[in-house]
């Protein structure tokens, strides 16, 4: 039978990893802190290794945020079908706004030609015109038919880009927790053990004992949870973007919003086509208030030039013809009103659509700024707590201060940290992506032009 080692065995055991262990923890403080932490001009993106744990797996492709995103573009039906629709509302647009071809007229024609004889025949060319600013108006209108296709396409673009952001960022936090989870439940593990050999020696409690228990017993509920979590997060990323669940996923910096409120309105200006769709809508109902107004002057409703032959003998003659709409019991005052009032309404809607953005954008920057302030805070305060447990950690190697079940309290002090750090980056990471949806942008890129 395999002999158990002895409390003293298990110190000695222990000292011997302190060493490793002191390096790991330094490891892990760097990578936990420097990291995560705010970028510089010009920074790259760096694996998730330490700090991002994967799933157990070969991973075969590594991709960047930018790279699932594209991915989930290309995948998606939806965003093909909103894009279809607007190439379609845009070839329509083409074909509006033209003249009806004109109309070939043939009258007189009889049998009496096969029976009898050639009697007559009438040819004709006739032109039905299009009333006065009716061409306007419609093409007026099937700009704002290719714009309500565009604005519905381009935020949905816009929310989907930032949902599969938002979910990178959800893997990205699910794999760190995981890992973090699974040394916790290996460290209450040994901390059981070893209160048990303490235990027997006097020198801790049952009670100590049955709180060692149940603490393994909740890391282990943990450990489930976060591996549960993680595989229903990759397996969404994948569906979405159709990259492989276990795929190795690199973590880029989160860039800092250092524009002020006021410029960052501006830039949702120029950048959300509400806008531009709401002046296409204000353009249509000036174009229809004048398309009414210009009832009221009278103008053809068709001209018509024709040739008209008879028998042998008889003269040929040609004529003209025209058919004029006059005004005279319809004065259309109703629509000339109606179009009016469309017009201030469609001005008052403008407005409405500006604050309806400005009212979004303003909610957007302040939670990601009272999360930026978070995070910068925290990470401050988190770099003192690290130096202060590594202190710890290098005395009690040296005079051997902590007992081992106390050691290991420690070290899971470090994980919750650190888990505490990747959840509030997690935070600060979905409040920029929203703060992009709410710009109307892609990425930071818009942010630095």
């Amino acid at each position: 039978m395999t002999r158990r080692p002895s409390l003293n065995e298990i110190q000695m055991i222990k000292k011997n990893r302190q060493i490793v262990m002191l390096g790991s923890i330094s490891l892990l403080a760097l990578m936990g802190l420097f990291s995560a932490a705010w970028p510089q001009s010009g920074a790259g993106s760096e694996a998730v290794m330490a700090e991002t744990a994967q799933p157990a797996g070969n991973h075969t492709t590594a991709f960047t945020e930018e790279q699932v995103v594209e991915a989930a573009l290309h995948f998606s039906k939806r965003v093909h079908s909103l894009s279809s629709n607007t190439d379609i509302a845009g070839q329509r647009l083409k074909s509006s706004g033209w003249i009806d071809n004109p109309e070939l007229r043939i009258s007189d024609v009889s049998t009496r030609y096969y029976t009898d004889e050639f009697e007559e025949l009438e040819v004709g060319l006739r032109l039905r015109l299009p009333k006065l600013g009716q061409l306007g108006e419609e093409k007026q209108q099937a700009r704002v038919d290719l714009w309500d296709y565009k604005v519905e396409e381009i935020r949905y673009r816009q929310e989907f880009i930032a949902k599969v952001r938002k979910e990178f960022a959800d893997v990205l936090l699910f794999d760190q927790l995981a890992e973090l989870a699974q040394k916790k439940a290996t460290k209450a593990d040994e901390r059981v053990y070893v209160i048990e050999q303490l235990v027997g020696q006097g020198s801790r409690t049952v009670i100590n004992l049955a709180k060692a228990k149940m603490w393994r017993a909740e890391t282990q509920n943990d450990l489930a949870r976060a591996q549960q979590n993680q595989n229903l997060g990759r397996r969404e990323l994948a569906k979405r973007s159709g990259i492989a669940a276990n795929a190795l996923l690199l973590q880029d910096e989160l860039p800092e919003v250092t524009l002020n409120l006021d410029e960052l309105m501006d830039i949702a200006v120029q950048n959300r086509p509400e806008i531009e769709f709401v002046q296409h809508r204000i353009e249509l109902a000036r174009q229809q208030k004048q398309f009414e107004y210009l009832k009221l002057i009278p103008w053809f409703n068709f001209v018509e030039v024709s040739y008209h032959t008879e028998k042998p003998g008889d003269e040929d003659w040609g004529e003209f013809k025209a058919g004029i709409n006059l005004p005279i019991f319809d004065w259309n005052l109703g629509n000339i009103k109606a179009t009016q009032l469309a017009v201030e309404n469609k001005e008052d809607e403008a407005e409405a659509v500006k604050e309806m953005i400005e009212e979004e954008v303003s909610s957007a920057y302040l939670i990601y700024k009272d999360l930026l302030l978070d995070w910068t805070n925290y990470r401050s305060s988190s770099e003192e707590l690290l130096a202060t447990a590594m202190a710890v950690l290098n005395s009690e190697k040296q005079h051997d201060i902590l007992m081992s079940d106390d050691l290991a309290e420690l070290e899971w002090t470090i994980y919750d940290m650190q888990s505490s750090l990747a959840e509030k980056r997690h935070e600060l990471a979905h409040a920029l992506f929203d703060l992009y949806f709410a710009l109307g942008i892609k990425d930071h890129g818009k942010l630095l032009e």
